[in-house]
């Protein structure tokens, strides 16, 4: 056989083909889609970046890492932004929600930046205090002794209220609270509790009660989730508005966080108009969609 018969025989055999085909594919492949691995790309951990490492380690740990500490902190930022870049490389932050969302967040935060919100003037505040008196409304606030009857320890509690209740009424507001009834580890006296804190200690029907409840006298019985009380109110702070000085800091961290909502939407306002968007209109459901559904109906 001649020496061109064998290059001719060579060239007609299918395992050379395949090999070549699979050459071409890898060529092509690394044409298109550039290598990731093994390529020398350069990933610098800065100063800056080992000294948000540094703080972040010290506000949970309350102290500085380590030598060895702080070296694996760095190896876990290095880990972390290569499986980043190779994710990224791959598609995978593509049709992700949670991916999407995050970015969505920190295009928001930019945004914040780029247009930051000035300090309030007094005018400012105090005319979105009168817009929006609602949110800085002071609850009611009480001031109030009790003597607490537990259902426990008695058989007849209702006529033993009764009579705790004529001998607090002619003691009156010298009659020491916590000398008298069962004891009570929440307390005995309070000083301008807010209703909201009553009703999480006593619930909702008790501080209702105290609602009604004239200040001075004794009162009761008022029930509880706890048995009985005997209540005398010295004073009592109604519901109102409040005025500017009492809730400054609140008005304006609401003011603020109002002014950045508005921020955000012009700056939403403004990337929308570069878009044409174009929403399909939702394909009718098949016959058997709408039996599936139909059936799940209650």
């Amino acid at each position: 056989m001649t020496h061109v018969s064998r290059i001719r025989r060579v060239l007609r055999e299918p395992l050379l083909h395949f090999l070549l085909l699979g050459l071409g594919l890898f060529l092509v492949h690394g044409w298109l889609v550039p290598s990731r691995g093994g390529t020398g790309e350069r990933i610098v951990i800065t100063q800056g970046r080992i000294e948000q490492l540094t703080t972040g380690f010290a506000l949970m740990k309350q102290r500085p890492p380590a030598a060895d500490e702080l070296k694996a902190l760095i190896d876990d930022a290095i880990r972390e932004e290569i499986f980043y870049r190779e994710a990224k490389a791959m598609g995978l932050d593509q049709d992700d929600t949670i991916v999407r969302r995050r970015l969505r967040q920190k295009l928001e935060f930019v945004s914040q930046d780029v247009t930051p919100v000035p300090e309030p003037s007094v005018a400012q505040l105090q005319a979105y205090l009168h817009s929006h008196p609602d949110q800085f409304r002071l609850e009611t606030r009480y001031t109030y002794s009790q003597v607490y009857l537990d259902p426990q320890r008695h058989q007849q509690l209702q006529a033993d209220a009764v009579q705790m209740l004529a001998t607090l009424q002619r003691g009156g507001s010298t009659v020491d609270a916590g000398a008298l009834g069962d004891s009570l580890l929440i307390g005995h006296h309070f000083d301008g509790i807010a209703a909201s804190e009553v009703a999480r200690l006593f619930g909702t029907k008790f501080e209702y009660a105290l609602r009604a409840l004239p200040t001075g006298p004794w009162q009761g019985p008022v029930p509880s989730g706890y048995g009985v009380h005997l209540v005398r109110i010295s004073h009592r702070d109604e519901s109102r508005t409040a005025s500017l000085d009492e809730v400054r800091s609140q008005v304006r961290r609401r003011w603020l966080h109002d002014q950045r909502e508005a921020a955000n939407e012009r700056f939403y306002a403004d990337l929308r108009k570069r878009y044409q968007v174009t929403v399909e209109t939702p394909s009718k459901p098949k016959e058997e969609d709408a039996v599936l559904v139909a059936g799940m109906q209650p």
